[in-house]
């Protein structure tokens, strides 16, 4: 009886863990980036409807970068502010931009959006999350 409870106890813990995933935008299709977005949002709500925990990280870098300039006038890119937005406000996701890649661009610190933060070299982050057990879903 023991064992049959210990067994019970593992399998509801395994199927209740949190669930973490590490979102690597590099993309420059911008129409396709959004769709990602869009995706991300429909796991969201998927997870939250069966009450399973999640923690969400979504990276910025390469060509995706322009994606957190908030002066950019590319209607793509005002969707895809709007998204990242929602995202932030109602599933936490976390939003971080690689400092290379902003500085390549030219971006300063008043040209990035406020939902996003800034980490020194996306690259370190995402072994940095995987190595914390976070999933890796590429966007390239």
């Amino acid at each position: 009886m023991k064992k049959i409870l210990v067994s019970f106890v593992m399998l509801f813990s395994i199927l209740s863990a949190e669930q973490k995933a590490v979102f690597d935008c590099a993309a420059g299709d911008m129409k396709f980036v959004l769709t990602r977005m869009k995706l991300i949002d429909m796991t969201a709500k998927e997870l939250k409807q069966k009450n399973i925990p999640y923690d969400f990280v979504l990276t910025i870098h390469s060509k995706c970068t322009p994606i957190v300039n908030k002066k950019s006038d590319n209607k793509d890119i005002k969707a895809i502010h709007q998204k990242l937005t929602q995202l932030k406000r109602e599933h936490n996701v976390k939003i971080e931009a690689c400092k290379i890649a902003t500085n390549k661009f030219g971006y300063k610190k008043d040209d990035i959006i406020s939902e996003a933060d800034i980490v020194k070299n996306s690259i370190t982050r995402v072994i940095q999350l995987q190595n914390s057990g976070y999933a890796l879903i590429p966007y390239h």
